[in-house]
């Protein structure tokens, strides 16, 4: 549940940066809205389609962008959390 509330906390501060850069994206559409392209893809799911491609020797098409994309951003936020539980990370203080 811990990864869960800090993704969705990550989550705020990006969604309120998007707003305050100029971004018009409600929140759901800004969280789930499909991703056209690579081109578009946020970075954790660049990286993921660099080493899926690195891995598999196939370039990813563009269709894979938003579900990488989403995997990549839930699967990082439970990382974190686990880091967290077994003293693998601390807060910064």
């Amino acid at each position: 549940m811990a990864g869960v509330v800090g993704t969705v906390c990550l989550d705020t501060v990006g969604y309120l940066h998007h707003r305050r850069s100029g971004g018009e994206k409600g929140p759901l559409e800004w969280e789930f809205g499909p991703i056209a392209g690579w081109e578009n893809a946020p970075d954790p799911g660049k990286v993921a389609k660099r080493e899926i491609e690195g891995f598999t020797q196939r370039e990813l098409p563009d269709r894979w962008a938003w579900p990488i994309s989403t995997a990549m951003h839930w699967a990082y936020g439970q990382a974190v959390r686990y880091a967290y539980q077994h003293g693998l990370a601390t807060p910064a203080q």
